[in-house]
């Protein structure tokens, strides 16, 4: 039966990060996936110029439920491609009847010229509980940000779906809706670190703000717990043996926006909703 586990990257994709393939738990096996990131975007933040993700990542499962998974996100955005994040996770997951749960640590490893939301991210510790009740699926997730200068950032979130699933099981879609809450330290350093660096574009979606380089940015109250968005998803799968093909498009519509201080003039973040995919292919061996 096919389905899926989702992980926050920021993981953009996390991209919404990066998406995994889930299989019956019988026994080990690896998972090697490729897929394609039209943006980078994070609970509807993203730079003020898009970053389309090559998302490559291979992860070893072993039957007890651990994993270990490695990933490569290659920038290809004409005259700035390059390798922008590599990824290394560690968790464990299990299912008891309709009850599945996660827990994973993620290092995250940044190009220094990266101008993705999350850059100034270093690792996360994440937990997601979901619960199958026949009609629909109920998922919650909490997780945990560490930042580079020491601050971080509680996310939570919950999420409603319902499978459609054909016959012969190789044909899933379940369209999806989520709240996400937590705070802006994340956003904070983005700012702080392009805006002092020069590095990257730096603009975020700040309307107004035109260029950050070479300003002293503040954003306000960014230790403060909202909500940040709502989503909605429609996740397709099709199954070919050995292979998945997977089809994710999300609609996000941005919460809270910032005010950011800028020299100690205040802006009011004009956010936008986004609409972007996740095109991939995944393979069990």
């Amino acid at each position: 039966m096919i389905g899926q586990k989702i992980k926050s990257v920021n993981q953009n994709s996390k991209t919404k990060d990066s998406t995994e393939v889930k299989h019956e738990k019988d026994s080990s096996y690896v998972s090697l996936n490729l897929s394609y990131i039209s943006d980078a975007v994070f609970l509807g933040r993203k730079d003020s110029v898009a970053m389309p993700y090559l998302y490559a990542s291979a992860m070893y499962h072993h039957k007890s439920g651990i994993y270990g998974m490695g990933s490569l996100s290659y920038l290809t955005k004409a005259n700035e491609s390059r390798v922008d994040l590599f990824l290394a996770s560690l968790g464990y997951d299990f299912s008891y009847n309709n009850f599945d749960g996660d827990i994973s640590i993620t290092k995250y490893f940044f190009n220094e010229d990266s101008y993705n939301v999350i850059s100034q991210v270093s690792a996360d510790v994440t937990v997601v509980l979901s619960y199958d009740f026949q009609y629909f699926n109920l998922a919650a997730t909490a997780a945990n940000y560490f930042n580079n200068n020491s601050t971080s950032d509680f996310f939570l979130s919950t999420e409603v779906s319902h499978d459609f699933i054909t016959r012969n099981q190789k044909f899933q879609i379940s369209p999806s809706v989520g709240l996400y809450f937590g705070s802006q330290n994340f956003y904070q350093e983005y700012y702080t670190n392009r805006g002092s660096s020069g590095q990257g574009q730096g603009q975020g979606q700040g309307g107004t703000v035109n260029s950050t380089s070479g300003y002293n940015i503040t954003v306000e109250e960014s230790e403060t717990f909202n909500i940040m968005a709502i989503e909605f998803g429609l996740p397709v799968w099709y199954e070919a043996e050995p292979f998945i093909f997977m089809f994710y498009p999300t609609y996000v519509i941005p919460q809270s926006p910032s005010r950011l201080i800028v020299d100690d003039v205040v802006y009011e973040e004009d956010l936008d909703p986004t609409l972007y995919f996740v095109l991939g292919v995944s393979l069990k061996i």
